[in-house]
């Protein structure tokens, strides 16, 4: 086998075989590698012509010496030694195989007999072969996501259109909040003289329970007005969310009028999933009641075992549900498809998309109750009259439902990203129209 020179041309024919002693160089040169004599002291960047190493100082990284380190210039062969293999290093200071003289220009010799395969391609980090980045051009790289990835991705969508993302659905959830409040003030006044009649007839006993009924009432239809509104902030967040993965800022109008037509279906499912929940929890109770009855053992055995099967069927009913709002906002299928959709993007992820959201869950509810505790504090200790109560009451509340919404929206939105880009190749059609936005950007 024979091994180019720095020139590029071939060596001599003489040149020894595998197990044979090479010829020994004259004085005052030096052969790194084999190849053709080199002056003494000129700098060596491995084994010119070696697959894997350059021939000019100032080689990218990965390409120099071993694992992107230069070999040591000024270094030279020492006459009866074996020359320097691919990576410039010698073979543990053993000659050969078993004390034979190995061959130049061989990309170093085998060790004990096993042959060394020279290295193609990019370099190898702990085992793992080197990976390009992957394209990013907007908040999340466009492959399959990590668990951080998918969080620092909701924070992103946030950072990339704060007007879209805070700004309008707090102007939507600010709406809903004082307009379920206002009329739960009217349904309360409504209800004031049966109230104070109440507690002319029935004393001091009931005093409490009058006075907290307003607040009640509020509750309760803010409750409601807020079931309707927060699907309509969903679709808004989820379609921002779209955007800003391929690096597009949507404006306002856009958003709306890409969430306009599914407004009534958004609304639909949020009524029906919660339908279920709500019948799930009374056939519990109502079972639980009965057992009651019936036996104390009875009761405590479907209490317990009860609210177990109650958890795990409204975790798996919420899961696989969970990608319905995306797949309605993004494909801009029918409800009916869209429902098929979603249910069928979480078959086969169900665990991991159970970890995430509830991780995702769990984190920002202890952000919004740190926010929301000082107005909880000052409404407790420090205000007393009934306005004041309903204001700092409605402050919180949309606080509390802005942070919830933008942040579980941006995690629920990735998620359906990344489960289609990991089934379906979405990040390819991604690619394209980031791309196709960046062209007409600059254009």
């Amino acid at each position: 086998m024979t091994t180019p020179d720095d020139a590029g041309t071939p060596a001599p024919d003489d040149t020894p075989r595998y197990g044979q002693r090479a010829p020994q160089p004259p004085e005052g040169t030096v052969t790194p590698g084999g190849g053709a004599p080199v002056q003494p002291g000129a700098p060596q960047y491995g084994q010119p012509g070696q697959y894997g190493q350059p021939t000019q100082p100032g080689t990218p990284y990965g390409q120099q010496g071993q694992y992107g380190q230069p070999a040591q210039p000024g270094q030279p062969a020492q006459p009866g030694q074996p020359a320097p293999n691919a990576w410039g290093q010698p073979q543990y200071g053993q000659p050969g195989q078993y004390g034979q003289q190995g061959q130049q220009g061989q990309y170093g010799a085998p060790q004990y007999g096993a042959p060394v395969q020279p290295g193609y391609g990019p370099p190898a980090f702990a085992g793992m072969p080197y990976a390009p980045p992957a394209n990013k051009p907007g908040i999340i790289p466009l492959r399959p996501l990590t668990l951080g990835e998918i969080f620092d991705g909701a924070f992103g969508a946030i950072r990339s259109n704060p007007k879209v993302m805070l700004g309008m659905s707090a102007t939507v959830i600010a709406i809903a909040t004082i307009l379920g409040m206002a009329l739960g003030a009217l349904v309360s006044g409504i209800f004031a003289p049966q109230l104070a009649q109440l507690e002319t007839e029935l004393g001091s006993d009931v005093q409490v329970l009058t006075d907290m009924l307003p607040l009640l009432g509020a509750s309760l239809v803010t409750g409601v007005v807020l079931a309707l509104a927060l699907p309509i902030v969903n679709g808004i967040l989820i379609t921002s969310v779209g955007q800003s993965v391929i690096g597009r800022k949507a404006t306002v109008g856009e958003v709306w009028a890409q969430v306009r037509s599914k407004v009534w279906p958004l609304i639909g499912f949020s009524f029906l999933s919660n339908l279920v929940v709500y019948v799930a929890t009374f056939l519990y109770v109502l079972l639980t009641i009965l057992g009651f009855t019936v036996g104390v053992g009875l009761g405590i055995v479907l209490l317990l075992v009860g609210l177990a099967g109650l958890v795990a069927f409204l975790a798996w009913f919420i899961v696989r549900t969970l990608l319905i709002p995306p797949a309605l906002v993004l494909e801009g299928q029918g409800f009916r498809s869209a429902v098929v959709r979603g249910w069928t993007l979480t078959r086969g992820a169900y665990w991991r998309t159970l970890g995430i959201s509830l991780l995702a869950y769990i984190a920002v509810s202890v952000i919004a109750s740190i926010v929301v505790y000082p107005f909880s504090a000052i409404t407790t200790f420090l205000v007393t009259d009934t306005f004041g109560v309903l204001a700092l009451t409605a402050v919180a509340q949309i606080i509390s439902s802005v942070v919830t919404s933008v942040f579980l929206a941006g995690v629920v939105s990735l998620l359906y990203i990344d489960v289609r880009m990991r089934r379906e190749g979405l990040d390819v059609e991604l690619t394209a129209a980031a791309n196709e936005h960046a062209e007409h950007g600059t254009a």
